[in-house]
């Protein structure tokens, strides 16, 4: 098994030029990998080495409303669930997603495996995921024509399945994570009865997450942490934010996202097993005061069967 994740891993990575195409009538563009306001908490929606790193049964479910008051933007939901194996070394999890924008409708359904061992202080992990988006464009329900469409501008709803792969790569210990991923390695240019699949790092999401704990005083910590997205075309995206840790139990915090958004959150550890949170975004730059922000919301629970299951966890 292990020697097989190998031989994936090192193939999309070192080999990534290649590409199919088949025929499709369907019309959509490139899209971007979702970026979350609370992703050390949701942690296997962008990187499947994350798999097992809470060293028991998690379960997480997310809600996001962005750009509330806009009209057909973004409006997304996830479940991940995932644990380790006994023998430690071996993980495995799924991660679902839905995102509604406007009148189409994206479904992820991925599996994730991670292999992971001890290096130095922490732990190596090397994740892939392997699943498929699944895309509905309800096109029927748009009526340009208050009056009605006539018969010949009608537009047919249309679908289509993505099948895709992911790898990613996380080391962590009690004090630090650092983890480095791209969530889909095909990318799917459509035009017009074509679609094209390629695998090439041209469309890669290259995403770089980070964090340290410092114990400030016996019950306060304080957590700095940042998210990288980069593409070659040299677009990129950054997050910095950092949580003040209160009792092991508050968690209380904000990021900035460059030249986009400032979010403040909240989280609070219910018991051992429960945590909630919750995450407003506000707009700024190009879309300030187009929209009314951006809320999450994020619940997770717990099975601590794992023996050396660590509480808390930090990351």
């Amino acid at each position: 098994m292990a020697r097989f994740f190998y031989i994936l891993f090192f193939v999309f990575i070192l080999f990534p030029n290649f590409g199919i195409s088949q025929d499709s009538d369907l019309k959509i563009g490139q899209r971007y990998e979702p970026i979350y306001s609370q992703y050390w908490v949701n942690g296997l929606a962008i990187n499947p080495a994350y798999t097992g790193s809470r060293e028991c049964f998690s379960n997480t479910l997310l809600y996001r409303n962005q750009w509330m008051g806009f009209e057909g933007a973004p409006i997304t939901q996830t479940l991940s669930s995932h644990a380790p194996f006994k023998d430690e070394k071996n993980a495995a999890g799924i991660f679902i997603f839905h995102e509604e924008i406007g009148v189409t409708d994206y479904y992820d359904i991925y599996g994730n495996y991670a292999f992971r061992f001890q290096l130095g202080e922490g732990r190596l992990s090397l994740g892939l995921r392997a699943g498929a988006t699944f895309f509905q464009g309800n096109y029927a329900d748009i009526s340009a024509d208050p009056e009605g469409l006539t018969t010949d501008l009608l537009l047919e709803n249309e679908s289509e399945i993505f099948p895709n792969f992911g790898v990613g790569a996380y080391y962590y210990s009690d004090k630090f994570f650092v983890g480095l991923s791209v969530p889909k390695l095909l990318s799917y240019e459509i035009k017009s009865s074509e679609k094209k699949m390629s695998i090439g790092p041209d469309n890669y999401d290259f995403l770089v997450t980070g964090g340290y704990l410092f114990n400030i005083y016996q019950n306060v910590k304080f957590k700095p942490s940042f998210l990288f997205r980069y593409r070659l075309d040299n677009t990129y995206q950054l997050d910095i934010g950092a949580n003040v840790i209160l009792y092991d139990a508050l968690w209380v915090g904000g990021s900035y996202r460059i030249d986009d958004e400032f979010a403040f959150m909240i989280e609070y550890q219910v018991t051992n097993q429960i945590r909630a949170g919750a995450a407003y975004d506000f707009a700024m730059g190009d879309l300030a005061g187009q929209h009314d922000g951006s809320i999450e919301i994020i619940l997770r629970y717990e099975f601590r069967y794992k023996i050396r299951a660590v509480s808390p966890r930090y990351f």
